[in-house]
């Protein structure tokens, strides 16, 4: 019989090009069924003008009006990027929802993007992004420049830096002209906005955040049928791969302003991880590698972090809590 699905996602250009993979991934695998898409504005997407961590870190600012959804009815499953599911204990005690699927991996990395006019050659004064650990790094890749924030929906940021439209604070402050923003590499080619990239990070110049360039369908712990439908679409390699990721983040009990790179690949029959934490000014950082042949990607997260917390990750963690 057939029956109609509801996905739920934010409004932006990005979230909805997300969604569409989801849905598109059901359709080929249930064709009988329909699968529609429905929208609602997260906290980020109303207030521009205020940090991440002062709309309750990732999780307030974009994930609990998808939690909202499901509780409400509004949606059978919803859509997340995975970098922005926060990787703490609340997060995990709160067992009303569950990750049901990912699709295949996109490219992690980081990539730059020049302000238009610009030669393809330019080295940046001016640096926005709306991602400590994407700030950390670059105070360690480009010494001399000004990095500042900057949020909003990957094209409208892109539209205001060929502009030269600031970002306006809500203490009245504003960001000065920018020569270039960072943004995830996956986004900006899912979006149709791949030929603006400059410059691609690898993971060694910038480790991306855990979870970066991974979509996945959450829903509400339970629902039998959303499940077995997710369960349908689910990528195996990269969802090992996401969870050594996060459970080393765990590990770390990162919150919303941290910042941490975490990168896993399977490579040879090995799941490899690689960890990291940089000081906001880029000087310092503490680094771990490892690696299993076994299938364990919790277990190697784990290990991995607690490792970063013996090397004294968490004292950087804890300088970067309040960072401005």
């Amino acid at each position: 019989m057939s029956k109609t699905f509801k996905i739920g996602t934010r409004a932006s250009l990005m979230a909805v090009r997300q969604t569409e993979a989801i849905i598109q991934a059901l359709q080929a695998q249930f064709p009988q069924h329909r699968f529609e898409m429905v929208t609602r504005q997260a906290r980020a997407d109303l207030d521009l003008k205020s940090r991440l961590g002062a709309l309750g870190g990732k999780g307030g600012a974009f994930v609990t009006a998808m939690h909202e959804m499901l509780l409400a009815g509004e949606a059978d499953m919803v859509m997340h990027s995975l970098k922005d599911l926060p990787g703490n204990e609340e997060y995990y005690a709160d067992t009303r929802f569950s990750i049901g699927a990912c699709l295949p991996r996109s490219d992690p990395s980081d990539a730059l993007v020049l302000k238009q006019g610009l030669a393809a050659d330019t080295v940046p004064a001016t640096i926005g992004t709306s991602s400590v650990r994407r700030s950390a790094f670059l105070r360690r890749l480009y010494r001399n420049a000004r990095v500042v924030p900057f949020r909003g929906a990957a094209d409208k940021r892109i539209a205001r830096l060929d502009d030269d439209t600031p970002m306006e604070f809500n203490y009245g402050g504003k960001t000065p002209p920018l020569d270039a923003l960072v943004l995830a590499h996956a986004g900006l080619a899912r979006i149709g906005l791949g030929d603006r990239i400059s410059r691609v990070f690898t993971p060694d110049e910038m480790c991306p955040a855990v979870g970066q360039g991974v979509i996945v369908a959450e829903y509400a712990t339970g629902n039998e049928e959303a499940q077995a439908l997710l369960a349908a679409i689910n990528h195996r390699e990269t969802m090992y791969c996401y969870q050594a990721e996060r459970a080393l983040l765990r590990a770390l009990n990162g919150h919303c302003d941290s910042p941490i790179g975490g990168h896993a690949w399977i490579e040879d029959g090995q799941l490899k991880l690689r960890g990291i934490v940089v000081s906001m000014d880029g000087t310092s950082a503490v680094e771990v590698f490892d690696s299993s042949s076994n299938i364990d990607p919790v277990s190697l997260g784990l290990r991995a972090g607690q490792r970063l917390n013996k090397l004294g990750a968490q004292s950087i963690i804890e300088e970067t809590r309040y960072a401005e």
